[in-house]
């Protein structure tokens, strides 16, 4: 990030704080334009879809079509503060595409090539937010771009951040905008975000904390991709100012105190400018000694024998069987997304598999035993980071 993308810091007014002890949604009628479509075209990377058409052909308002017209957008807990105040509920299901191709019978058209497409919110409970690429819109007006066509495809997270303990139903509503003159903005679409677990989850009356993450060398890396945003360095700013929970990014606390302070807040603007460390090597034969050989390499999961998924992890196998090579699952494939992509931790499906995989896309694995520690997902994160070496 450039010094000139810093400039206008000091100057960004803060989010306000809302109180999440307040009733979590008032009643909003709006018009929802979420129309069944039984001819969805073009798979979600295994997800489900919020796909972006135009009422007539060359022109018209936006149009969202889904296939989930009656369940609600499921979020998960990530992780909770120390003290349970707040935890943090995400998921990345359901994911915006506009698809390249009219389908026959479908009643929409595709965007013409060139069209860039924002998502603006329209009303949103306290404490529900939706991030898109790494832009937190929680406020009416508060809008990002989804795309450009014909690569319209993009999958933001839902979020939800409440007291621990708290359960319940959010309503998000929003809109899509486009500054080409052919096209109108969408009606508002009305999305039902819930933290209830489903039915084989159901919850205790206060949650235990997840597994805190592996910390990360780099200051204000919200996100753990060694790289540090404007939007990373204003939510380290919030957290200065009491206006946003410090469990939302740990790395802002350097010193793990429970404070923000000016000097961490430098720290953290020091790396966006300069950028990250990088964290210690991290070596395949590390994760096979200490992942795969005892975790996964056994019978009835993915040995020489068994190779379920036609995916063996054994010694000496293992990289021919990850690197670069397509996933089993047809939507996963479909999707442009490999077993392993070196350099993209975020297009890799086997750390999709061990932190929690989409929907669609099977069981998080190891399938046997406790699922991997955090610091364990942070080395074959590290490994892809640094080009998934042999």
């Amino acid at each position: 990030m450039s010094s000139q993308a810093l400039q206008g810091l000091t100057s960004s007014k803060p989010q306000p704080h809302h109180d999440a002890k307040r009733p979590a949604w008032v009643g909003l009628a709006v018009a929802v334009t979420l129309v069944a479509c039984s001819n969805m075209s073009s798979a979600c990377v295994g997800l489900r879809c919020l796909e972006i058409w135009s009422a007539t052909d060359g022109g018209g308002r936006l149009v969202v079509e889904s296939d989930f017209l009656t369940e609600k957008v499921q979020t998960f807990q990530s992780f909770c503060a120390p003290d349970n105040s707040q935890c943090l509920y995400t998921t990345i299901d359901p994911g915006f595409m506009a698809p390249t191709q009219n389908v026959a019978g479908d009643p929409n058209f595709r965007l013409a090539d060139g069209t860039k497409v924002r998502v603006v919110i329209v009303n949103a409970p306290s404490g529900l937010s939706l991030n898109v690429n790494g832009q937190k819109l929680s406020q009416p007006g508060e809008s990002a771009l989804l795309g450009t066509m014909p690569t319209i495809h993009n999958h933001p997270s839902w979020q939800l951040v409440v007291p621990g303990g708290r359960y319940g139903d959010y309503n998000l509503s929003f809109k899509l905008t486009t500054d080409s003159p052919a096209y109108s903005e969408s009606q508002p679409v009305s999305v039902v975000v819930t933290n209830v677990p489903p039915p084989e989850d159901t919850p205790t009356a206060t949650p235990t904390s997840g597994p805190t993450p592996a910390p990360t060398p780099c200051p204000g890396d919200c996100s753990n991709d060694l790289e540090v945003t404007i939007d990373e360095i204003i939510l380290c700013v919030g957290m200065a100012l009491g206006a946003t929970p410090i469990a939302l990014c740990p790395s802002c606390d350097v010193n793990g105190d429970g404070d923000v302070t000016i000097d961490e807040i430098i720290a953290a603007v020091n790396a966006a400018l300069a950028g990250c460390p990088m964290p210690p090597a991290a070596t395949l034969g590390e994760i096979q000694d200490t992942i795969f050989t005892p975790r996964c390499a056994i019978p009835t999961c993915h040995d020489d024998t068994s190779h379920n998924g036609n995916l063996a992890l054994t010694a000496g196998e293992s990289f021919a069987q990850l690197v670069n090579v397509p996933p089993d699952i047809a939507s996963i494939r479909d999707a442009g997304i490999l077993r392993v992509d070196p350099g993209h931790p975020e297009n890799s499906f086997l750390l999709m598999k061990l932190s929690g995989p989409p929907r669609g896309a099977g069981s998080l694995m190891p399938l046997t035993g406790a699922a991997l520690s955090a610091e364990q997902i942070q080395l074959v994160r590290d490994w892809i980071v640094q080009g998934a070496k042999p």
